[in-house]
């Protein structure tokens, strides 16, 4: 049944799939009483999303990911929520950013996952689940340095509002070097610092300001 452009309050749970390796882990279609909400072009890979979410302009996307997006996309006859009125689309509404905004006095969405979290929590699920949304540090520097703390901090929102969330083991969101000072938790693993890890003829203060060191597995 074709969803309507109005959002669905008090649902069993919102499934949340972006484009991380963990997304093929969502089921394949939404169970009763639940909607999977889909990010950018994840519907070349999942066509079962019950609503699809683009915080850029589409162009950027038709540009780089799909040149038949727009027609792609009215197939699936689905709602789709942008940044701002897009008439091309058939089922276009904007993300509600103004409410967002005034619910939660902040502005902290540097991507299409925050949007779609802080949407989401507006709707007062009784949970979240979240496939794909990684964060993994070798998606690039923009994608875990700093759009990793807005997901994680709407994740935080909606744990703070009582709506438990289920990720993926692969994902990196809200994990770190240690998890914190309580019994049994994690035990932060020794580092040897930044400097000391680059080649002595590559020290100077160009090559440290550029220089980028990804985690390796249990740094993390």
């Amino acid at each position: 049944m074709s969803k309507s452009i109005e959002f669905v309050k008090g649902l069993d749970k919102i499934i949340i799939l972006a484009q991380g390796y963990s997304w093929y882990q969502c089921p394949e279609k939404a169970p009763e009483g639940a909607e999977i909400w889909g990010s950018n072009v994840i519907y070349r890979d999942y066509p079962n999303v019950d609503r699809l979410f683009f915080a850029h302009d589409i162009r950027h996307n038709i540009l780089h990911d799909d040149v038949d997006l727009v027609e792609n996309i009215n197939k699936l006859e689905v709602p789709v929520y942008t940044a701002g009125v897009c008439k091309i689309l058939k089922k276009n509404a904007q993300i509600p950013i103004l409410e967002l905004i005034n619910e939660f006095k902040t502005g902290f969405f540097l991507n299409v996952i925050a949007y779609m979290l802080a949407t989401a929590i507006m709707q007062k699920p009784k949970a979240l689940e979240l496939y794909g949304v990684d964060m993994r540090p070798d998606a690039g520097g923009e994608a875990y340095t700093n759009e990793k703390g807005s997901v994680e901090f709407w994740c935080g929102a909606a744990i703070c509002r009582g709506i438990p969330i289920k990720n993926t083991k692969e994902s990196y969101v809200m994990k770190t070097k240690q998890e914190g000072s309580f019994p049994g938790f994690k035990k932060k693993v020794p580092q040897k610092g930044l400097y000391n890890q680059i080649p002595k003829e590559e020290r100077n203060p160009f090559v440290l300001q550029n220089y980028i060191i990804l985690p390796v597995g249990t740094e993390i």
